[in-house]
């Protein structure tokens, strides 16, 4: 089965209702009073932002892995789809710049996030990469790939590549990527597997929820500054 259709799949269940499949649109319940609503026993039509923000994202994700097919253009699926997870990647740093998580805490805790980053900026910001003749895209989990590294012809940007190139923007950085893989062909781009990226995403978005819930702090401080009153 085609591997964006598979991770289409695994969001369904967290932006969708469905109960037969036990599915639910896991930031809509932000607004429920446990989270970021307002207890129903108050005369009150207010309306928290955050929910609708998230659960907009996730659409939009979604709209895409539903019209889109691997086999078409591995390159151009991969670009659109680590963007539009970076977008909410930058939701959620926004929110946590605002309560106060940790850039310590997110490395920790919840890598995943930093990974999207940094994919995202490899694409942003294609520094010597752009200078390579025809790259070849391909999924980290690919059969073919043992075969491509046992061709010392080929040369690879996976992860480890990224991190090392992609973190920020500098001079020295900007150079030694052109040195890296300027001017070559036989590149290879190893890609992670979107399955287990919208897998370890939809995790740490079931966790940010719970958190918001157990902490009154982060409650209080949300409620602040992202509900509208006589919605």
């Amino acid at each position: 089965m085609d591997k964006f259709q598979i991770a289409k799949n695994e969001l369904y269940k967290i932006s969708h209702h469905d109960d037969q499949q036990g599915c639910e649109a896991l930031f809509c319940k932000l607004h429920n009073e446990d989270y970021l609503g307002s207890p129903q026993t108050e005369n009150t039509n207010s309306h928290n932002c955050i929910a609708c923000q998230l659960q907009v994202g996730n659409m939009r994700i979604f709209k895409f892995l539903n019209d889109t097919k691997t086999e078409e253009d591995i390159e151009y699926s991969f670009t659109m789809f680590i963007l539009l997870l970076y977008l909410q990647v930058e939701k959620f740093q926004t929110i946590f710049r605002l309560i106060g998580i940790t850039f310590e805490y997110v490395e920790q805790n919840w890598e995943q996030l930093i990974r999207i980053r940094k994919w995202a900026n490899f694409v942003k910001h294609p520094k010597g990469f752009l200078f390579t003749h025809h790259p070849n895209f391909i999924f980290e989990d690919d059969p073919r790939c043992n075969a491509l590294k046992a061709d010392s012809q080929n040369q690879f940007i996976d992860y480890e590549i990224i991190k090392k190139f992609f973190t920020k923007e500098t001079d020295e950085g900007f150079k030694n990527t052109i040195k890296e893989v300027g001017n070559k062909k036989n590149v290879v781009i190893v890609i992670p597997c979107p399955e287990k990226v919208i897998q370890e995403y939809s995790k740490i978005s079931t966790e940010f929820c719970e958190k918001i819930g157990a902490n009154p702090h982060f409650k209080e401080i949300l409620k602040k500054h992202t509900t509208i009153e006589d919605y």
